[in-house]
């Protein structure tokens, strides 16, 4: 991809799937900058802004300094519950957040291009496989507020003519993920020995490999003709969650240790869940590389490996 020299700003840096863009963005040659909510180490970054997307004064300062040609917009809140104070935090960073940096990049003139990450938990109850020209249908306050932000950046995209698209990635996993995800609360409870439960497993998850998100969102960087389009990207594929968990355990060689049916579902939560990727590949001319088998594979020796040191 052709980044070299281009000035980047990448929100959410810190997190799991921030950490790996960064080291895609290394390889790219991009002249990038990080925000994020805490100080982390990034001796690669260019400059490192610590604050909260909500703060306008913040957001201003951020822009007016940097000007970024680029926006990665990955800083999030992920509150899946149902609950008065889940909807205010969600609807607070994810679309109030979001409304300020928007318009802030629509201030500066800089920014030739925006990708923020959606969620294909927006698609909800939906017949799988989900495509972009559906109906969504939020289970949670995180996709709640994360279709609310999507149809803002559509809206800013049409009126204003911002140069917005929005990635929707299916289940992201990989190296380095915390453990409020469910393979790497799976992978390190099999490693310590613990008890894993969990739900009968009988849903499907669609899940993709952060370095095949990763590609996805660098090149959505550079694609001239994405503004304010929605794209999939995700597998392809509908894996029932029992059957990873199989192939987890089997993989790891330890078994009695996960009990299924000790959860109950969640409230609304959609039982089939596969994304239709076939507009990113021709749109972005993306597609997967890594298998479930290949990524679980690489996903484990890293846990394996990190509770070596």
């Amino acid at each position: 991809m052709n980044y070299l020299n281009k000035k980047v700003l990448v929100t959410g840096a810190a997190g799991f799937i921030g950490r790996h863009l960064l080291d895609a963005l290394d390889r790219n040659c991009a002249e990038y900058a990080v925000v994020s909510r805490c100080q982390f180490a990034c001796p690669q970054a260019k400059a490192s802004y610590v604050g909260d997307i909500r703060d306008q004064n913040f957001l201003s300062s951020v822009m007016s300094i940097w000007r970024p040609e680029i926006i990665f917009h990955l800083a999030a809140t992920k509150e899946r519950t149902l609950t008065l104070e889940a909807f205010e935090r969600s609807i607070d960073t994810n679309l109030i957040g979001t409304l300020r940096l928007l318009f802030q990049a629509a201030n500066i003139g800089t920014v030739h291009k925006i990708v923020m990450l959606g969620t294909g938990e927006e698609y909800g109850g939906n017949l799988s496989p989900f495509r972009e020209d559906m109906r969504e249908q939020p289970v949670s306050a995180y996709s709640q507020s994360k279709q609310s932000a999507t149809q803002l950046a559509q809206l800013m995209a049409r009126n204003m003519g911002l140069p917005v698209c929005i990635l929707r990635p299916s289940v992201a996993y990989g190296p380095g993920q915390q453990d409020d995800m469910f393979l790497p609360a799976l992978i390190r409870a099999l490693l310590q020995g613990k008890s894993f439960p969990m739900t009968g497993g009988e849903q499907t998850r669609d899940y993709i490999y952060v370095e095949d998100l990763v590609e996805a969102i660098v090149a959505a960087g550079v694609c001239s003709d994405s503004s304010g389009e929605i794209v999939n990207i995700g597998s392809g594929r509908g894996e029932r969650i029992s059957d990873v968990v199989d192939l987890v355990e089997q993989m790891m060689g330890v078994n009695g240790l996960v009990k299924r049916g000790a959860l109950a579902y969640r409230i609304g939560e959609p039982m089939d869940y596969c994304l239709d990727i076939s507009k990113a590949a021709r749109l972005l001319n993306w597609r997967p590389k890594i298998s479930l088998v290949e990524g679980l594979r690489r996903t484990i020796d890293w846990y394996i490996n990190s509770a070596k040191t």
